[in-house]
């Protein structure tokens, strides 16, 4: 299995969240290498799809792979599933693949997901894809209560019906999935996490994120 992590440098909403001390003085990608590296079969099956050169430097320094992303594929206006389909097609050999976003560091599941993976019948799925269940008052555009209703009709938060949340913490596709359609095939499987998530995409989200990982996450004393 090849496992790839889309390490792009620009990030207008918060600049080099990727990269930047995060948490304990690592960045997110330092922590989700770690992670890849310890379930992947060598750490060079690790990919680390940037267009900024540096970034070799970071997978260098865990035995990963620098896999040079052209230009264009950074580009806001590209169609993502474009971006999924042109950085897997750089992969060599014809491996699975795993494509994990570092932007939700305390997903850990990496293991279990790879495991139901090899365990399904090939036939009846193509794509393995990480939702997060949500029990919420949620309302619709027009402000409709979705599964609920108001006055007399509000029902208990644990009687609310399951929606799921999808941020792409952590996809697993058949090479030709991956290729040619994107993060979620014609036949796919959900797992279902439970930790907690933060998708961070503001400054706000990154600094709770960032304190919330140090305090669930104790730094290990140096040996």
């Amino acid at each position: 299995m090849k496992f790839v992590i889309p390490s792009k440098r620009t990030s207008t909403r918060v600049p080099d969240k990727n990269y930047r001390p995060f948490a304990h003085g690592k960045s997110l990608l330092d922590i989700l290498v770690e992670k890849l590296s310890r379930v992947a079969d060598e750490p060079s099956e690790v990919y680390l799809s940037s267009e900024d050169a540096s970034t070799k430097d970071l997978a260098d320094r865990y035995g990963a792979t620098y896999l040079p992303r052209p230009r264009h594929l950074t580009e806001n206006s590209y169609p993502f599933q474009s971006v999924v389909n042109e950085v897997c097609r750089q992969l060599p050999d014809d491996d699975d693949v795993m494509w994990c976003h570092a932007t939700d560091p305390f997903f850990d599941d990496h293991e279990t997901v790879m495991r139901i993976w090899r365990a399904r019948d090939p036939d009846a799925s193509d794509s393995i894809v990480v939702v997060y269940p949500m029990k919420e008052y949620l309302l619709d555009s027009d402000f409709n209560p979705m599964g609920f209703g108001f006055g007399p009709w509000h029902r208990p938060s644990q009687e609310l019906p399951t929606y799921y949340q999808l941020g792409f913490s952590c996809s697993i596709m058949t090479r030709h999935v991956a290729t040619n359609i994107g993060l979620v095939g014609a036949r796919p499987m959900w797992h279902e996490a439970t930790n907690l998530t933060v998708d961070i995409d503001t400054q706000a989200e990154f600094d709770l994120a960032s304190r919330l990982y140090e305090l669930t996450n104790p730094a290990r004393p140096a040996p």
